[in-house]
Formats: structure tokens, sequence, C-alpha cells
């Protein structure tokens, strides 16, 4: 996409990351700065437990079938350490797990990025990203164990897993800047459009429903928006004007709208190339 800034993001979950991968598929080696992130055998809620030296520990308890992740905080810019993870090139705090509106399960953040729009030849920031994910879709990736944050970067077909896998993931965008709702809508389309070849109906009637939630809305600085996907062709929008939204805006039916707008964030040409390899990187460290 025109006017996106091709650069990496720190590690949201992992704190040593050996083969970090930019957008562009460099590697480079980053020190122990944030959270290590590893998988157990075992799978339930999350708790947080505050350690001896300031730092805190995400457990998992009551563990029950496949995969138990413990993530240790260190020392960070950000305000609480324990709870929120800082997007650095906007300096928007994201939650390290949420409740979201519509979801049965407590999900978990698993990278963050910026949107960045060119106007002439200025680089304009538009909003703040972070995916959350509910953690047993990782036990579905034993398939790219070993895989470096560049080989999974560039395997669309372990995003095109993620995305089919029938467990609740959330995208949270957070405005860093005021945009009408027409304007975010059309940029959107822009990219959704383009990735549905022939649309139906149903297709048809989903982007109405979608294109209705945005029109003659103002979108200040901090609203967020939540997309949810609560299956592959099931997907929840809800807006705030600040903080997480508490209800359902709207409801979206179609497979076909739901897996272009995945695929607007994480497929060849993602939209918030930050994002994409923020998530890479995480998911390097997962399963190493």
């Amino acid at each position: 996409m025109d006017g996106v800034v091709l650069t990496s993001v720190p590690s949201v979950i992992s704190g040593v990351c050996p083969n970090r991968v930019n957008a562009a598929g460099s590697r480079h080696h980053t020190p122990n700065q944030g959270s290590v992130l590893r998988t157990v055998n075992c799978v339930s809620s999350l708790s947080i437990h505050p350690s001896q030296k300031g730092s805190s520990f995400l457990r998992k308890r009551n563990c029950v079938a496949t995969s138990r992740i413990v993530v240790k905080s260190a020392a960070s810019s950000v305000g609480n350490a324990d709870e929120n993870v800082e997007e650095p090139a906007t300096s928007v705090k994201f939650q390290r797990s949420v409740t979201l509106p519509g979801c049965s399960t407590t999900l978990s953040l698993l990278g963050t990025g910026f949107r960045e729009k060119k106007f002439a030849i200025i680089g304009v920031k538009v909003y703040a990203a972070g995916l959350y994910v509910n953690e047993s879709i990782l036990t579905g990736l034993t398939a790219w164990k070993g895989k470096s944050a560049a080989e999974i970067h560039g395997d669309s077909s372990l995003f095109s897993s993620i995305f089919q896998d029938q467990a609740e993931k959330s995208l949270q965008i957070v405005l860093v800047r005021d945009v009408d709702g027409k304007t975010f809508w059309d940029a959107l389309d822009e990219a959704i459009s383009p990735r549905i070849k022939s649309p139906s109906p149903v297709d048809k009637t989903a982007l109405s429903t979608f294109q209705g939630i945005f029109q003659n809305r103002p979108l200040n600085k901090g609203s967020v928006i939540l997309l949810t996907w609560t299956s592959p062709s099931k997907m929840l929008v809800s807006v705030s004007s600040g903080g997480l939204p508490k209800d359902v805006d709207a409801e979206i039916e179609s497979g076909s709208v739901t897996s272009a707008l995945f695929d607007v964030f994480f497929g060849d040409s993602p939209v918030s190339p930050t994002l994409k390899s923020s998530v890479a990187n995480q998911l390097g460290m997962v399963l190493k």
C-alpha cells in the first residue's frame, strides 16, 4: 500500500528474538527488553502473578489440554508493564489480554503495528493496531515449529491457518488522528474490494452493513474499532469514541468479506507491514 512505512516493531510478548524480521525480511538481534513467550502442555484462563523483582508472570491455571503460555515482563517504558504494551511509533498502549464484546474467551495480544498514509510527500500515521488471539490457535501451528520469524513472515499458509482456525481472534484499531467515518470506510473498502473478485448478494449485503457502521460517524483521535472474527465466516464490529467498546455494533456474515479483511492486514501486501512483522516475530519465539 502506498505510503506505508516498512519498519519493524519491537516484540510484544517475546523478549529475546534472535530471528527478528522487519517488513523487508531482514533479520537482526534484539536484546531482552520485553517478555518471553513459550509453550508447555495445558490450556485455561489467565492470571497475573508478580515476581520478586518487579517483573510479572502471566500464567494459565487449571490446565486441561494442550498448551500453556508464560509471559515474563521485563522493564519497559509502558506505565504498567504488567498489563500494557506500547506501540512505539504511536505511543498507543494495548492491554496484554482482553475480554471483548461477543467473545466467549479471553484473547491475548500477539503483535502491534501502525498504519501510515502518505499525503504528498509527508507520511501521516492514522492508527495503531494490535492482533489478539485465543491462545489455543498457537497449538495448531506445530507444522511451523523451528521456523524463523523471516520464514513465518513470508509463509501465507501460516496466516491462512490462523484465519481458518475456529477460535476467536480480533484486530483492535486505535485512531491517532481525527478521521471522519466515510474516509475511514473508503480506505478500508479500497483495500477489501479488489480481494473479492465476484461478490455474491451475501457479500454485497455484508459490505453494505459494514459501510453503514461508519457513515456519518466521526472517528476522533482515541476512537477504538474492534474487528472480531468469531469464526472464519462471521465477524463482529464494535466502535467506541474511547476505550474498549462494550457492545457489538454489527455482525458481518460473509466468508469472502471476513477473509478479505484478514488478508488486508496479514496477506502478501498488508496495509500495516509493521503489524505483520510484529506478529511474525512473536510466532518465531513461540514456535522455536
